[in-house]
């Protein structure tokens, strides 16, 4: 880079733009390696960038600035020699699709004298401009603070070593004070994060205490977590065909069915960057630490790319959270409308030669799946429904049998009720969870009774 406000612009990501999260327009050029870009173009699209020309180049990359020093020079040289008429005029970015080093990023940027993005860089600009919540907003600035101080950190090292970046020893002055700027930054950041998971981990604490029980949804960003979370809670969320349209953490109830709740997070992404899994750790870990982890699989993408993704998913949850047990994942494929039975079973194959049992395929848009599905998390936390008889109140036993109906409908979800006899007993099947139906048993002495056959923990 030519200067250190141009460095600092780099690390900062602005763009010069009068608001640093507003890239929409920008005209940039992609550098790659790889022929396969269209992952970091939809990143690309959306941010709002436009990319003019993917320019490729084959081999080993440069491990000092990723593209070769003869293709930088031709790239520079015709960046210079812009004129009104060339397809590069007015780009002002370029892109490396690489999570690039520290010393990557800043020797492209000085050869090309143009602000450089790698895919890191990329991904915390969407963050940006996707967070709206406090949690959101603090964990993607703790994420870009770490990244700028990366950048920073390598520009002292470059001066140390003769590699003059800057204007001398103001420049020097300059970068060491915003550093100082950015560690305060970092270490207040750092001390709200703490006191936001000590909040959350103390409401997971207090939902447990209350008898409810959660459900995570995880999985590839734009698998369609956000839709099923809508179809199965009945809670509206944003919902748009884009890559990473949801950094909150949603939370909802399942519908007809006792307290369980369903928390929907940030998605994944094949090889997140460090330093977002570090920021986006205690969001994630909150789907993963549910009684059932729902990982929702895109059906409509093509085997090597759900394959591909399948893993992806796999392998950050066992690097979130190390003892999640196959058990727990209850894999759903979605978007069933968009494919033919043949590939569902395919998939379903796929997915039970790994170890996690059979697949519920799903619709959001035709509403398919849902019963199955609310089935399967029944059984999976409740294990099979329940049969109770309430006996009729005597001298003894004075509650009335619709109170106690209803007490059950607070603690579980009701199948079948029926009426027992002439005196107005009722039996009734449900789904409930042991110890809190044994709790109210013991409250009722003996007017609530489990039928034979069905009794479960209760023998």
């Amino acid at each position: 880079m030519a200067d250190l406000d141009l460095i600092l612009t780099a690390a900062s990501g602005s763009g010069g733009d009068a608001d640093p999260t507003d890239h929409s327009g920008r005209r940039c050029l992609l550098l790659t390696r790889e022929r396969d870009t269209s992952e970091m173009e939809r990143l690309a699209e959306a941010v709002g960038l436009v990319i003019v020309e993917t320019l490729v180049q084959s081999g080993r990359e440069n491990v000092r600035s990723y593209l070769g020093s003869g293709r930088l020079d031709a790239i520079a040289a015709e960046l210079a020699s812009r004129n009104a008429a060339h397809p590069w005029m007015g780009v002002d970015l370029v892109l490396m699709h690489v999570n690039a080093s520290p010393t990557q990023l800043v020797q492209l940027g000085s050869a090309l004298d143009i602000e450089c993005w790698d895919r890191v860089r990329l991904l915390l600009n969407l963050f940006t401009s996707k967070a709206d919540s406090i949690d959101s907003r603090l964990q993607v600035r703790l994420a870009m603070l770490h990244a700028d101080r990366s950048i920073m950190r390598e520009v002292v090292r470059m001066r140390t070593k003769g590699e003059h970046l800057g204007h001398g020893a103001g420049g020097r002055h300059a970068l060491e004070s915003v550093m100082r700027t950015v560690d305060r930054e970092l270490a207040s950041l750092e001390r709200k994060r703490r006191k936001r998971e000590t909040s959350r981990r103390e409401r997971r604490k207090r939902r447990a205490r209350q008898g409810a029980k959660s459900i995570g949804l995880v999985g590839y960003t734009n698998a369609g977590k956000s839709s099923l979370f809508q179809m199965m809670a009945g809670k509206p969320v944003l919902i748009d065909d884009r890559l990473f349209s949801t950094l909150e953490t949603a939370v909802g109830r399942l519908q007809a069915s006792p307290r369980i709740l369903m928390i929907d997070t940030i998605g994944f992404v094949d090889n997140l960057p460090s330093v977002l899994l570090d920021a986006f750790a205690a969001t994630i870990d909150e789907s993963a630490a549910c009684e059932l982890v729902l990982l929702v699989v895109d059906a409509s993408d093509g085997p090597a790319e759900m394959e591909r993704k399948l893993s992806t998913c796999l392998g950050e949850l066992d690097a979130q959270r190390e003892h999640l047990a196959l058990e727990r994942i209850q894999v759903v494929l979605s978007k069933a409308d968009l494919v033919a039975e043949r590939r569902l079973a395919r998939y379903a194959e796929v997915i039970r030669r790994r170890g996690m049992g059979s697949p519920v395929s799903v619709s959001s848009v035709e509403g398919r799946g849902a019963a199955e599905l609310r089935e399967v998390i029944m059984s999976h936390l409740y294990g099979t429904p329940r049969e109770v008889s309430i006996l009729p109140p005597t001298t003894e036993h004075h509650r009335a049998v619709p109170a106690i109906i209803a007490g059950l409908h607070e603690i579980g979800h009701v199948l079948e009720q029926n009426e027992v006899g002439t005196e107005g007993g009722m039996c009734l099947t449900l789904w409930v969870d042991d110890s809190a139906l044994s709790r109210m048993i013991s409250r009722r002495n003996g007017q609530i009774m489990m039928n034979r056959g069905r009794e479960g923990a209760f023998t």
